[in-house]
């Protein structure tokens, strides 16, 4: 028997979805020219995104003719199916902010199943900050694009945004949260950048997380005097990586500086650590910081050892003995916003690059929907036995979504459960008892 969280299946969440779009937007449209409601569109966009299918719509209309029931219908609620022109200029009259109430209440669900508890560390939550582009032409643009101009003389023109995730050295899941977009803007007199996104961002979230408390993990251009200020000045605490061509001053000064060493070894395997505490950040702010290297320690053949440092990074957390471990090991968390997140939709099925629409400026809402249904997929790795045992079967990740959207395109189901089950069978597995709790 397989218990499933009730609040956390797809139903719920997906009923979630829809009710906060629906109360949050306002359709201005006539009503006699009006054939596709808003709610439909967008729920058919996460449906294409959550199989990872672009043509999904295709199939979906073929399936409704044949028997009159769909999946988009059973599973996520849809009543009619646009057409793909349609949801492009229906998409990009909502705005963000009206998706931002959808990551709150999946991170709220979370937390009631007691499974954000999972995450905290130091009783903080780790959000990793980084940006990701996820459309790029020479020819296709708009206002909004940002522009570079390249060696030849071509332009470039893309469109990036700055994502936040929640993460743990420990979780293999990730949870992603509201992005903002890096985006040119009327009045705008410089490009928009990745620091102006984060100035942007950082109070969103304060404000939509006010319960939480937060260590921020970011790249080394964010390691600087003003944006370190503005963390402590909200009380909060940041783990930052720093390289030596961004920061001279600091490097130099770790040259001759004292510093406390720790090590670890786990069989042939030796950890180093470094130490420095009241740095100066550099030679034009009273700002100190500790600074942390760490080295991996390697025996060669003949006795000697060699080492290869593994990073370096500055922190306003206590680093002593007993924390230098777990600090430097949620320092090196941040690289799960690009192995397990920004890689997983590029290379996995999500086609984040792909220009699923621009025209009207919808190219961002698309991002949000796609990483609201990599979100879901993130929650049923964490919390779905159903489907982590779906996955099992199936034995690779790609087999089971390749078998999952075959069967959403020619077999319809009265659920998601409905369908891992069969999943189950279909791969020579034993389909379990399930009990919602």
């Amino acid at each position: 028997m397989i218990k499933i969280k009730k609040h956390l299946s797809l139903k719920p969440l997906v009923a979630a979805f829809k009710k906060i779009i629906g109360q949050s937007y306002q359709d201005n449209r006539r009503k006699n020219s009006v054939n596709y409601n808003v709610v439909d569109t967008v729920l058919s966009v996460l449906g294409c995104m959550f199989y990872k299918a672009g043509s999904l719509l295709r199939y979906q209309r073929i399936l409704e003719k044949r028997i009159h029931r769909n999946n988009l219908k059973t599973q996520f609620g849809v009543e009619t199916i646009p057409s793909d022109n349609q949801i492009r200029s229906i998409i990009a009259s909502t705005k963000p902010e009206q998706y931002a109430p959808i990551f709150k209440h999946c991170h709220n669900a979370l937390q009631r199943a007691k499974y954000l508890k999972k995450f905290s560390f130091l009783n903080k939550y780790l959000v990793a900050i980084d940006a990701t582009q996820y459309f790029e032409s020479n020819t296709i643009h708009c206002p909004a694009c940002l522009t570079q101009t390249m060696r030849n003389g071509t332009i470039s023109y893309s469109h990036k945004a700055l994502q936040p995730i929640i993460c743990h050295p420990d979780q293999k899941q990730i949870l992603p949260m509201m992005p903002e977009p890096i985006e040119n803007t009327d009045g705008q007199t410089k490009q928009d950048c990745e620091i102006n996104a984060a100035k942007r961002l950082m109070p969103k979230l304060r404000d939509q997380h006010s319960q939480m408390n937060f260590i921020w993990l970011a790249d080394s251009i964010y390691a600087t005097a003003p944006f370190i200020q503005g963390i402590l000045d909200k009380g909060e605490d940041y783990i930052f990586r720093v390289k030596k061509g961004d920061h001279r001053s600091l490097f130099k000064q770790l040259e001759t500086a004292n510093y406390n060493s720790y090590r670890t070894v786990s069989g042939k395997h030796t950890i180093a650590y470094r130490w420095y505490e009241n740095v100066p950040l550099n030679d034009s702010t009273n700002i100190v910081t500790t600074v942390i290297q760490a080295f991996a320690i390697k025996e060669k053949k003949d006795g000697s050892q060699s080492s290869t440092r593994i990073g370096v990074w500055i922190t306003n957390l206590d680093v002593n003995e007993n924390t230098i471990v777990s600090i430097t090991t949620a320092a090196r968390a941040r690289w799960k916003i690009e192995n397990q997140c920004f890689n997983a939709l590029k290379n996995y099925g999500y086609e984040l690059g792909h220009n699923w629409g621009h025209v009207n400026g919808e190219s961002f809402i698309f991002y949000i929907i796609i990483m609201l249904a990599f979100f879901f997929h993130q929650i049923f790795e964490l919390t779905d036995q159903l489907y982590q045992l779906c996955r099992k079967i199936c034995v690779t990740y790609k087999e089971l979504w390749d078998d999952l959207l075959g069967l959403f395109k020619l077999m319809v189901f009265s659920s998601w459960e409905a369908m891992l089950l069969y999943c189950i069978k279909h791969n020579g597995g034993d389909p379990p008892q399930i009990v919602y709790e």
